[in-house]
C-alpha cells in the first residue's frame, strides 16, 4: 500500500523528483521507499496520502 500511494503520489505531483521536493526528502530516499527497499517514515507517508487524497477529492468535485 505504501509503495502504490507513494507511485500515486509522484504521478501527482509530475514525477519523482517533484514528489521529493514537495515531501521534503531526498531523491534517494523516495526511490528507497518506492522501491519497497525501506520503509517509508510514517509523517512522509501521511504526506503522500494527503497529496492523493486532496486531489482525487478535487478530480471527483468534492471539496478536500
Amino acid at each position: 500500500m505504501h509503495v502504490r500511494t507513494l507511485m500515486r503520489a509522484a504521478e501527482i505531483a509530475g514525477g519523482e523528483q517533484e514528489l521529493a521536493f514537495r515531501l521534503k526528502v531526498t531523491p534517494s530516499h523516495l526511490s528507497l521507499w518506492m522501491g519497497g527497499l525501506e520503509p517509508c517514515p510514517s509523517h512522509i507517508f501521511l504526506k503522500a496520502v494527503d497529496l492523493v487524497l486532496e486531489t482525487d477529492l478535487t478530480e471527483h468535485g468534492r471539496a478536500p
